[in-house]
């Protein structure tokens, strides 16, 4: 059995914990408060471990009960990163396999054409996350 205060965000999703069973409760919340000044919540608990357990499966602590948080949906931007990331992976392989036929002088025209198909389809899904 420890006394834990932990130490939220607006959000209920725990930044820290403090544990210490030598000082009172008040001791314990004023280091807290102290370290962390800017923290939007600070929950004492005399018996924090089964808290401590709720924390570590990722829930968040709302309005003095655990909730299992809800996914959050990438934004537009963060859709579209994602989409040229992919993209530029397979770019970059072309650009290797395009740079080796030069080498040996051979043909690219394929590598052209499915260098144009690549960036037809990546534009595509761009607009298509804009719209």
């Amino acid at each position: 059995m420890n006394q834990y205060v932990f130490v939220l965000n607006e959000m209920g999703e725990r930044i820290t914990s403090f544990v210490d069973n030598t000082v009172t409760q008040e001791q314990l919340l004023a280091t807290a408060k102290q370290e962390w000044p800017d923290a939007t919540n600070f929950i004492y608990s005399a018996d924090g471990d089964s808290m401590l357990d709720e924390f570590m499966r990722g829930k968040l602590y709302v309005n003095g009960e655990f909730v299992i948080p809800q996914p959050k949906e990438p934004t537009k931007a963060e859709k579209i990163a994602e989409i040229r990331n992919y993209y530029n992976e397979r770019f970059e392989t072309l650009e290797q396999m395009v740079l080796r036929r030069r080498l040996i002088n051979g043909d690219i025209t394929d590598l052209q054409e499915q260098f144009k198909k690549l960036n037809q389809e990546m534009v595509l899904k761009i607009k298509a996350v804009k719209q």
